[in-house]
């Protein structure tokens, strides 16, 4: 009999799964990976592990933090099993083991491992991707994606070598995936052939498919999103049914307290916010007053270099304080906004003509482009949404010699506007903290406040907001406001998907 082997996975937290190997496959940070590594170290395709015969082959895919093995850098080796792999300066560590337990024992260990995540502390995207490694492990498939309940919508919020749109993708259409969530009744098939209604699909027998997974999450009773696996190869070791939908549904209960934790956290600091603008704000701007006058007296009255050289380096950080107080005062109050009709090719080329000068010693093209056409906003409050998302954008390009792109026009409904960079981008796994008030992603000088401000502003007009960002690719946000002004807070998306308004307040 064929040995079998195992690949044990123990990342820079100490978290540590067990994924079976069968077949040769690839580990990396990108979506499309055999094996997810949600690591800003790993590169987007890392490592690939290759079964030849009884002998296991790792060759580095040429990484930008590399792969260590026996402490020195791989390239290709036999890799010996019990020999650990060192992956970007220890965020993952890989060991190869042989596995001789029954299939019994390999789900017995599933359940216990996969409950510790009810014990831990984790972010809920790192989870949704442990969670899908999970399951595509314990299962033998090959692909798969997890879909939540956002907003009253089904999204999707992690896959595994699927294209970004999952119709024409899968080999179930997605109105049957939606009638899993809906009716709770599982597709549980082993065997595509075994199932003469499915086999005779043309689509099917086009993309040989062996097995179909589609599972819901249920939390009792309460089902909160759809699980969807699937492979064109025979699973050599089908999972007992039973203890897989045992496992999925503990996964649930982690997803869900995972997803209830950032919410109440979410609110607190919403909650903080407004508290401390409400009480301290005010007096605090005051006496930022004093501070300002007095320091542009001791500039003006002397000609001593250090003396006006730390009157400038108290302004300095007197500006920036003064910046904090605006943008939590912006935060923290719901305004009106004061519209009228604004030529918006005028209005958003006096915003980036000044910036231009100081783009070209940054080594950034800024560039403004659009139709003529006008909207009504509020000038004032929507300067500040465009100066924060250029701000942004120069950061994020600097001494790159990349370019960023301002432009306008009309769309069905109202007017598009769009600020694109081809800067250093964002991690994928950070993305949906975008909106965060005091978060702030590869910034040395943020308030941390400038996106919510921008959320805030954009809903406060009755308009959407969308942000799309890869990490080394650059960024792109789209702003779309109505013809005519309208109440309500407008839907956005991140990284290409919904965000649900009641994750986002």
């Amino acid at each position: 009999m064929a040995q079998r082997y195992q690949l044990l996975i123990r990342d820079r937290h100490g978290f540590e799964r067990a994924v079976p190997l069968s077949r040769s496959l690839t580990l990396g940070r990108q979506s499309l990976c055999d094996v997810v590594l949600p690591d800003g170290m790993i590169s987007r395709h890392h490592l690939r592990l290759e079964l030849q015969g009884e002998v296991w082959w790792a060759e580095d895919l040429q990484s930008t933090h590399g792969t260590l093995y026996k402490d020195q850098r791989l390239g290709r080796v036999a890799w010996e099993p019990g020999v650990p792999l060192s992956l970007a300066d220890g965020a993952y560590t890989l060991t190869l083991t042989r596995r001789d337990r029954t299939i019994s024992e390999l789900h017995h260990q599933a359940i216990l491992e996969t409950a510790q995540l009810l014990g831990h502390e984790v972010d809920l995207e790192d989870l949704l991707e442990k969670s899908l490694d999970w399951l595509l492990a314990i299962s033998g498939t090959d692909r798969g994606f997890i879909m939540l309940l956002e907003n009253g919508e089904l999204a999707q919020r992690v896959q595994r070598n699927l294209g970004p749109e999952l119709e024409g993708h899968i080999q179930l259409s997605m109105s049957s995936v939606h009638k899993v969530f809906e009716t709770g009744d599982p597709i549980w098939i082993l065997n595509v052939a075994d199932d003469h209604e499915l086999s005779s699909h043309q689509s099917i027998q086009k993309l040989e498919l062996k097995t179909i997974l589609c599972l819901p999450l249920k939390l009792q009773g309460k089902r909160i999103g759809v699980v969807y696996l699937d492979s064109r190869r025979p699973v050599t070791e089908p999972p007992d049914r039973e203890a897989f939908e045992a496992i999925v549904s503990i996964c649930a209960i982690a997803l869900e307290r995972t997803r209830l934790s950032e919410e109440n956290l979410r609110s607190h600091v919403l909650a903080t916010v407004g508290q401390v603008a409400s009480s301290i704000v005010h007096d605090f701007k005051n006496g930022l007053f004093v501070l300002r006058g007095h320091a542009d007296l001791l500039e003006l009255s002397t000609e001593d270099p250090k003396i006006r050289h730390h009157s400038r380096k108290i302004l300095d950080c007197v500006e920036r304080l003064t910046l904090l107080t605006q943008d939590v005062l912006d935060f923290a109050k719901i305004r009106e906004p004061k519209r009228e009709t604004v030529d918006l090719r005028a209005f958003l080329e006096g915003i980036v003509e000044p910036l231009v000068s100081r783009a070209r010693e940054l080594g950034v093209t800024l560039k403004a482009e659009g139709s003529p056409c006008s909207v009504k906003l509020d000038p004032a409050r929507f300067t500040r949404v465009m100066e924060n998302l250029l701000a942004n954008a120069l950061d994020a390009t600097r001494d790159m010699k990349g370019e960023i792109l301002v432009a306008w026009g009309t769309v069905n409904g109202g007017v598009q506007i769009r600020v694109k960079d081809l800067g250093r981008g964002i991690p994928r796994r950070m993305i949906k903290r975008i909106f965060e008030p005091f978060f702030s992603y590869g910034k040395k000088k943020g308030t941390g406040l400038g996106m919510a401000t921008v959320k805030k502003i954009v809903e406060e007009h009755g308009g959407t907001l969308e942000f799309l960002s890869e990490e080394g690719e650059g960024t792109e946000v789209i702003i779309v406001l109505p013809e005519s002004p309208r109440g309500g807070r407008g839907p956005e998306t991140t990284g290409g998907r919904r965000v649900s308004e009641e994750k986002q307040a």
